[in-house]
């Protein structure tokens, strides 16, 4: 074992804090995950400080590429190749580890950053920033004493991030064909202090149905949106904003629907902790312009409201498993009547070793469909969804449980006779 090896293992066996004293020259990470929704990557930034996470491979110094193979048995195989580039062009490492089936997603993603630190230290400590590596057994929050280099180093683009993109999805047989064509152009900024989104989504979607030999039903949606949302965090327990959104919608009758609203927060947790828990609660107010293409079942083609909205969410991850639980309310300014009060959430709890209980679902009371069209609607527009209609109400419920038992080697992924696995991620 080479002596960079024994050296990293010696870190980690220690369970050490690794600090840089250096405010500048931290070497770029990217982090790449095959299965992006495994890598908890909010966690990984807040837990692993000596090195600045860059948003694409050709910025960073190290490319890490973490890959993750199911096993039969329900575990999770995970290998994590440290690329070195620019500098590091040409040294690699690879590490491996193994998540067995009962473990919850808490002890994952810190079993993840325990081998994400590992794998970096060899890279760091053939870098400027060797010197200034420490061992510490006394764990101390280094956020509140320690800058980002992203704050230390200059940005000609402000902490601007900008993203353009466009898909489409086509499908069909001898009786059906569907056509989903999507775009959107994003824009966002987010610092320690405060977050803009700026975001545009197009969609286009046609279905096209052969009822008969000679008779063939076409469904199509158009739907553009736009959204501006601006936050600031003024405490560890306060944020403030405010936000803008227009929207078309051939489903929704809307010819076009605009507002704007202010918006508090509070949060009985700490922000700082909002990896593991979080409890917030959120108000909205604003003026709210909805210009129809049909008329309403209110008799109207064109009305300006006010609304409010009332959020509370609780969060939590921890190692027993993972909650998270909200409550929704708005209604109308002009009439109470017209309101709309939603409860969702889920729970993942591992009751004791091998056996998890997992449930969740949503339920809304609707009572502020004000854009519904006056006109009844055909047997083809419920058949083919191709409108919105009234309903007082909508649900979802889901729940399951698993329980895993026998051999403790679990270990092992027969990598012969697998299906086909393949994916876009646009």
């Amino acid at each position: 074992m080479s002596r960079n090896i024994f050296y990293s293992l010696l870190l980690v066996t220690l369970f050490p804090i690794v600090s840089v004293a250096q405010k500048n020259n931290k070497l770029g990470v990217f982090m790449d995950c095959k299965w992006e929704w495994l890598c908890d990557f909010n966690y990984v930034r807040q837990e692993i400080k000596m090195v600045d996470f860059v948003r694409d491979r050709f910025l960073a110094d190290v490319h890490v590429l973490v890959n993750t193979e199911f096993s039969g048995g329900g575990g999770e195989q995970n290998t994590i190749a440290f690329i070195g580039l620019k500098s590091f062009s040409g040294k690699s490492d690879t590490l491996r580890y193994f998540n067995n089936p009962t473990m919850t997603d808490d002890e994952k993603r810190k079993q993840l950053v325990k081998y994400v630190k590992l794998g970096l230290v060899s890279y760091v400590a053939k870098s400027g920033l060797a010197e200034d590596l420490q061992i510490s057994y006394v764990s101390k929050d280094t956020t509140a004493s320690m800058e980002t280099a992203e704050q230390q180093q200059k940005d000609k683009w402000n902490f601007w991030q900008l993203r353009v993109g466009a898909s489409g999805f086509f499908s069909g047989n001898q009786n059906f064909k569907n056509e989903n064509i999507n775009s959107y152009i994003s824009s966002t900024r987010e610092t320690n202090a405060s977050r803009t989104n700026i975001n545009v989504d197009m969609q286009f979607r046609k279905s096209v149905y052969a009822v008969s030999a000679t008779e063939k039903e076409t469904v199509q949606f158009r739907d553009i949106g736009v959204e501006a949302i601006y936050v600031k965090k003024l405490s560890e327990h306060w944020g403030v904003g405010i936000g803008g959104d227009a929207m078309h919608s051939l489903f929704q009758n809307l010819d076009l629907r605009t507002s704007v609203r202010p918006r508090v927060e509070y949060s009985i947790t700490p922000y700082s902790k909002f990896n593991s828990e979080r409890i917030i609660v959120r108000y909205l107010v604003g003026p709210e312009l909805s210009m129809y293409g049909d008329t309403t079942i209110y008799y109207k083609i064109k009305e300006l409201q006010v609304k409010h909205s009332l959020q509370a969410i609780a969060s939590f991850t921890k190692p027993w498993g993972t909650v998270n639980v909200g409550g929704f309310y708005s209604n109308y300014l002009s009439d109470f009547k017209q309101n709309n009060l939603s409860f969702s959430g889920g729970i993942n709890w591992r009751i004791f070793k091998g056996f998890t209980f997992g449930a969740g679902g949503s339920y809304s009371i609707i009572r502020d469909q004000i854009n519904i069209k006056k006109e009844d609607a055909s047997a083809a527009d419920v058949l083919t969804q191709r409108r919105a209609l009234l309903s007082g109400y909508d649900y979802f419920v889901g729940v399951g449980f698993s329980y895993t038992f026998g051999s403790i080697f679990n270990n092992a992924v027969f990598p012969g006779f697998r299906g086909l696995s393949w994916g876009l991620n646009f």
